[in-house]
Formats: C-alpha cells, sequence, structure tokens
C-alpha cells in the first residue's frame, strides 16, 4: 500500500533557512559563553585584582580635590602645581583618569562588572541551592558507604520496619529532617539547617550592595583626603555654593613625660554667604557635619605665609601655604600655588636646617614655573620679612605657621555600604557557626531476618562533625532493638 506524505509552509514563513538557524544558533552559543564568562570564578578573582591594583595607583598619586575635577580652570591650576612634580607624563596620567582614579571609569566599570559577575554566579547558584534544599537525592549505591569520610555499618536482628523507628527518632532528637526512599533497600537521608546553603548567597549579594554603595557615593558623592587650610586661611566647601570654612587656629598637644601627642584641634569657623553657620574645634574622634559634608581631623603639618605682587603693588596671592610634599632631592617641605595671571605656579621651600645649602634658618625658596609646560623659571631664597623681587613680583615671606589636613567626605552611598557590611557578616555568622549537615542510610534486609544499616557523610573532616556522627553512631545502637554489634 503506498503512502503518501503531504507537506505544508509554516505560519510565518515556512521552515528557517539555513543561514538564519546558524545566526540564531550563533547567537545562542555568544550568550552561553557570556554567562560562562560571568559565573567563572577565574574572572571574578581577575576584577577584584583589578581594581586592587587601580585603588593602589590611586593611593600613590596625587588625587585632585573636590569639585576641581569639574571646574576646567580649577583643573588647569591644579595640574599646573603638580606638572613640576610628574614632568611630561602629568598630561598623560591626566588622560587616563589616574589622577581622579576613585572616580574614574576604569573603577566604575570594574565595579560594575564585577557586579555583573557576582549577580551571575548567585543566580547560578539558586536553582541548585534550591533543589538541594526541597527534594535532596535520597538514594546513593553501596560504593558511598564505603569510600565516604564519615561511614559506618551496624547489623540488628529486628526487620527493617522494626529498626528505622528508631533510626528515624535518634536523628530526629539530633534536629535533622528524615527522607526514605524504599526500592527493596530502604534509603535514608538526614539534614539539619538545611538552610544554611543560603548563607554563601547573602554574602554574595552584600558584595553587590557594597560595591552599588560605592559607586552611588562615587556618582553622587565626593571625598577628598587632603583638603588643606593654613591658619587664618578661608576655603570654599565642595558642592556646597556660597559655603566656606576659615581655619582659626590649629593646637597640637604633647605629652611632657614621653613626648607622645596628646590632641590635634582644628578651630574653625562655616559660613554661608558670609554668615556664620557654626564654629566647632575639630578632632581625631569628633568631626564636623555641615549639612550631608563631614570633615575629619586627618594631618597637620608646618606652612608658610606669603605675599605676592606685580610690579605695580597689586597683591595677586596672599595668605598660608601648607607645606605638604616632601622634595626628592633633599627632604625640604614644600608647598605650591598658583599665579594664574602670570602663567606660573610657585613652589614654597622651606629649609632642612643649619646644613642646607640653599634655604637658610628663617628663610623660604621661591621656584616658579610655567603653568602650561612646567618649565622652570626661576629659584631664589627670600628671607622672612624682607620683600624680595623675583622674576618681576615682589614676594614676602611673612611668618611661619601650621595647617591642619582634613578629610572631607559626603557619601549618599554609605547606607547602602552599611547594609551590605552587615549581611557579610550575617552570612559568615551563620557558615561558621550553624553548619549545613547531611547524611545518608542505608537499611538492607539480612539472609537471617536481621538489618544491616549503614550510613555516611561527605562533610569535611572536622571534630565537631566527627564527634556528632559517633554520637549519633552510638545512640542508634542503643536505640535499636536487638543489636548483634559491628
Amino acid at each position: 500500500m503506498a503512502h503518501t506524505t503531504r507537506t505544508r509552509e509554516l505560519a510565518g514563513g515556512g521552515v528557517p533557512t539555513p543561514a538564519a538557524a546558524g545566526r540564531v544558533m550563533n547567537a545562542d552559543s555568544a550568550l552561553d559563553r557570556l554567562w560562562h564568562l560571568l559565573t567563572s570564578m577565574k574572572l571574578a578573582l581577575v576584577l577584584i585584582l583589578a581594581l586592587a591594583a587601580l585603588s593602589l595607583v590611586g593611593t600613590l598619586l596625587m588625587q585632585m580635590p573636590a569639585g576641581v575635577a569639574d571646574d576646567p580652570q580649577a583643573r588647569a591650576t591644579w595640574l599646573a602645581g603638580v606638572r613640576p612634580k610628574y614632568g611630561g607624563w602629568t598630561d598623560v596620567l591626566d588622560r587616563l583618569q589616574f589622577f581622579t582614579m576613585f572616580t574614574s571609569a576604569w573603577l566604575r566599570g570594574l565595579g560594575a562588572l564585577l557586579s555583573a559577575s557576582l549577580v551571575a554566579c548567585t543566580v547560578h547558584r539558586i536553582p541548585g541551592t534550591w533543589r538541594t534544599m526541597r527534594r535532596p537525592h535520597v538514594a546513593v549505591g553501596p560504593a558511598f558507604f564505603e569510600h565516604a569520610p564519615q561511614h559506618e555499618a551496624m547489623t540488628f536482628h529486628g526487620a527493617p520496619d522494626e529498626v528505622l523507628p528508631a533510626v528515624r527518632g535518634v536523628f530526629s532528637r539530633h534536629h535533622y529532617r528524615t527522607l526514605v526512599e524504599d526500592d527493596g533497600a530502604v534509603h535514608l537521608y538526614f539534614d539539619r539547617n538545611r538552610w544554611a546553603p543560603w548563607a554563601g548567597l547573602v554574602a554574595h549579594v552584600s558584595i553587590v550592595v557594597i560595591l552599588a554603595g560605592a559607586m552611588v557615593g562615587s556618582m553622587f558623592g565626593f571625598r577628598d583626603s587632603n583638603f588643606m587650610l593654613a591658619e587664618g586661611s578661608t576655603s570654599a566647601i565642595p558642592s556646597k555654593a556660597g559655603a566656606t570654612i576659615t581655619l582659626n587656629s590649629f593646637q597640637d598637644t604633647y605629652s611632657p613625660v614621653n613626648g607622645a601627642p596628646l590632641d590635634y584641634v582644628s578651630d574653625v569657623t562655616v559660613k554661608r554667604d558670609g554668615q556664620v553657620v557654626t564654629q566647632q574645634q575639630v578632632r581625631v574622634n569628633q568631626p564636623l557635619q555641615f549639612e550631608n559634608v563631614t570633615f575629619y581631623q586627618s594631618f597637620f603639618g608646618p606652612a608658610a605665609d606669603v605675599t605676592a605682587k606685580d610690579a605695580a603693588g597689586n597683591t595677586l596671592f596672599s595668605g598660608g601655604v601648607p607645606l605638604a610634599w616632601t622634595s626628592d632631592n633633599g627632604g625640604n617641605k614644600v608647598g605650591t600655588f598658583a599665579l594664574p595671571d602670570q602663567n606660573l605656579t610657585a613652589w614654597v621651600v622651606a629649609t632642612t636646617g643649619v646644613d642646607d645649602p640653599s634655604v637658610k634658618p628663617g628663610q623660604v625658596g621661591i621656584e616658579l614655573y610655567k603653568a602650561d609646560t612646567g618649565a622652570a623659571v626661576v629659584q631664589q631664597s627670600i628671607d622672612q620679612g624682607a620683600p624680595t623681587t623675583v622674576d618681576g613680583l615682589t614676594f614676602t615671606f611673612d611668618r611661619e605657621s601650621k595647617y591642619t589636613g582634613l578629610s572631607i567626605a559626603s557619601d549618599p552611598g554609605a547606607p547602602l555600604v552599611w547594609l551590605g557590611c552587615l549581611l557579610l557578616v550575617l552570612g559568615f555568622v551563620v557558615r561558621l557557626y550553624v553548619p549545613y549537615r547531611r547524611i545518608w542510610g542505608r537499611m538492607v534486609t539480612r539472609p537471617d531476618g536481621g538489618t544491616s544499616v549503614s550510613i555516611a557523610a561527605v562533610g569535611r573532616r572536622d571534630s565537631g562533625f566527627d564527634a556528632e556522627f559517633t554520637s549519633l553512631v552510638t545512640d542508634i545502637r542503643q536505640a535499636a532493638t536487638g543489636p548483634a554489634g559491628s
């Protein structure tokens, strides 16, 4: 009998062509490779090491203060100030965002990629964790009970239906859940703290939350660990229009017995549009809070009050210059200020003592550099209180003073970081102190009508679980009727 096969076109254009099918397969393959990459522990490790390396670079290199990067004129002035230190690398490092490392696209990109990897790893583990908790594998072969790290075999005179309640009762008293399957042999599965594996996923999520908090802080907040003020100087508060902070005085106190530091105090005044908002003494453990900006006492050092005037007697600069850096060629303390109208950056160099060949006690050195190129113009030492002409400008070293270094921060992502830290600690506590226990058992009827009972576990060998496993074996022997020995 002949059969006729009839075909018809599928709705929507029929059977896909080989080329179209290949494109679909290639897309699926690319997605599979991407998913495999994101769930790779190697990728997560590489990203963590890269983040650590970039953070180290940001720590070793000078970073732009808050608000400078977004102000072209302030940025140019700051770059001119560091050009003598970094020379021809200044513009390269700036273009690579190494001077703004903690808000750079490099760090944000790596952070986002690490977050995606952690989320993918978490999602990848959820189905397996759920299956293990809800529908674990109960039946295992006889070889498992011979090679598992913890295993024990026992025989009893009673039949399996007599021994099983005793075994279940022992595990129930030890707070284990019991699952039973019977396929001729009775397979047993016991577990305790079956929710504990979710603590590992909570730890993964916590790192994502911490990274999210760091991202929010870097995008919408700021941090400046090198905010410096000389005594009597006033500076604008970043991100706060019309707000300024003035250092009235700085006092450091030491023990007369052993010279140990006792107290560092910065007396500051905060103004808004010329009106005093607050005045406070900032100490290491007593930060100043102004709206959402926090000022922490961080460091201090010497400063030099300097005045610079042009040939017509107009004051170009007058104030304290923090001597916050150390020269590479002699250990001199140095500071800097800008003279933008003259396209100059001035460095103030302090003496190292009576043996200093260029700057004597009672003097400071004035070094002038071109702001746009960093080329040296002139270097000259001037005496305190004596106006001195340097390259057509008059500089006066008025007096020695002190400066304070404040770490200022506005971090809207801090609540997320704290939440992530709490979740991380919670996850570690659960993993350490609420161990996940799993034990398998097998009961077989013996030819004499008795029962062979084998139990085994695959947990890591530790003294706590070894003692618990031994206790379970002992309790089973005592609870089961008619023991015949091992």
